[in-house]
């Protein structure tokens, strides 16, 4: 009878893993394939070495299963749920490794030490802090705060996370070398807000309400040491129209373990109660958008509006984000030029920093090919930002070349 028991279990598990390979190659919907030659195409450049490159493919190729997977939503919520039901706290994943329920409900992958990543990127900057000082143009990096603290134990007991630790390396190593710095950790976790309120639950992303009061941090420093005049009625939520939709949003931490795992999450969008008037130039992969009229109008982006879409929409980048460049012109503030280097965390800081300054262009190294130093030498900023979290000290982030 356990023989019999054991062969069903068998069968039913292969039949639900064929199933799933065959919803992948049959759906309607997905190309797997030529999905991947053409991310390959894109991703791996030549003359990359071959192991890097079987390296590069297998990573793709994950990429594409996991993302094309037939009905991959219902497996991963009914999978979600058994872990919900057994009491884990750490979730096996392909993409992260694990996923960890916090002491506070919120689910998160972590950091690992990253001593080598952090000073070559050190190196970096510095190579970059002196091309930019050659001409004339001052730089501050902003440090935004990872979800996980070094100040408590959130993790399961025998799980550590080094967000913090490779951040405060990293600093350490800018005031080494006479780099100018923005710490936003001890600003925003200062006791007024709980954890809950300052990161979702079901993402690694900070809240909205978060990202506006980092702007108004980094409007103040902007201010006091380089020159700018930004009125603060541009960080008084005061003036702001703010909604709070209910129970309507499933981050990327949730969308891998499934809503009945995690939740779902509130979200708040904030948008400006005065007159804007904006152009804004959207560029990727030598296309060109351009949108024109209100905040509201040429800054958000419309499809993430709805009340009713669905909870697994991923409603962060309503502030209009991720791309190549994007390029802010306020037509009603005559003065300001910054250049934002940014990660995924400064898709609500641009949108809500521009309000308050002429022209904000924001690139993404993760897409944008050209030299920092070179783009910056040609628009002519006040000042060139570079914003990260506490996860994105890797090479990538860090080819200003």
């Amino acid at each position: 009878m356990k023989i019999k028991k054991e062969y069903i279990t068998a069968v039913l598990f292969f039949v639900v893993i064929y199933g799933m390979l065959l919803g992948l190659l049959t759906y309607k919907d997905n190309d797997p394939i030529n999905d991947f030659f053409t991310e390959y195409r894109t991703e791996v450049l030549p003359g990359t070495p071959v192991l890097e490159r079987v390296t590069e493919a297998i990573d793709i190729a994950e990429d594409i299963i996991y993302e094309q997977t037939y009905l991959k939503e219902e497996y991963n919520t009914l999978y979600g749920l058994i872990q919900r039901i057994v009491g884990k706290h750490i979730v096996a994943d392909a993409g992260y490794g694990e996923i960890y329920k916090t002491k506070y409900n919120q689910i998160i992958f972590k950091v690992g030490k990253k001593n080598f990543r952090v000073m070559r990127s050190l190196d970096a900057i510095e190579e970059l802090k002196s091309k930019l000082d050659e001409a004339g143009i001052p730089f501050l990096y902003v440090q935004a705060p990872f979800k996980l603290t070094d100040n408590e134990q959130q993790l399961p007991l025998n799980k550590k996370d080094y967000a913090d630790y490779n951040i405060d390396l990293f600093l350490k190593g800018l005031d080494e070398r006479g780099i100018d710095y923005l710490d936003l950790r001890p600003l925003l976790r200062d006791g007024e807000k709980t954890q809950s309120q300052l990161f979702f639950h079901t993402d690694h992303h900070w809240r909205i309400e978060t990202a506006f009061e980092a702007t108004g941090h980094i409007m103040d420093e902007l201010n006091k040491d380089y020159g700018f005049t930004i009125d603060s009625k541009y960080k008084d939520l005061n003036n702001y129209n703010v909604k709070t939709l209910k129970n309507c949003y499933l981050g990327s931490m949730g969308r891998r373990t499934g809503r009945l795992y995690s939740g779902l999450d509130d979200f708040t969008l904030i948008t400006p109660n005065f007159k804007t008037s904006y152009t804004l130039y959207e560029h990727d992969y030598g296309a060109e958008k351009i949108y024109k009229g209100s905040f509201n109008q040429a800054i958000l982006d419309k499809k993430y509006l709805a009340e009713d879409a669905p909870v697994d929409l991923n409603r962060y980048a309503v502030y209009h984000g991720d791309n190549e460049e994007l390029i802010f012109n306020n037509n009603l503030v005559n003065n300001g030029k910054v250049i934002m280097i940014k990660d995924s965390f400064g898709i609500p800081v641009y949108s809500f920093l521009s309000l308050g300054i002429h022209e904000l262009r924001a690139i993404d190294l993760r897409l944008f090919d050209d030299s920092v130093a070179k783009y910056a030498k040609e628009n002519k900023p006040d000042v060139v930002i570079l914003m990260y979290n506490g996860d994105t000290f890797n090479e990538e982030m860090f080819d200003f070349s």
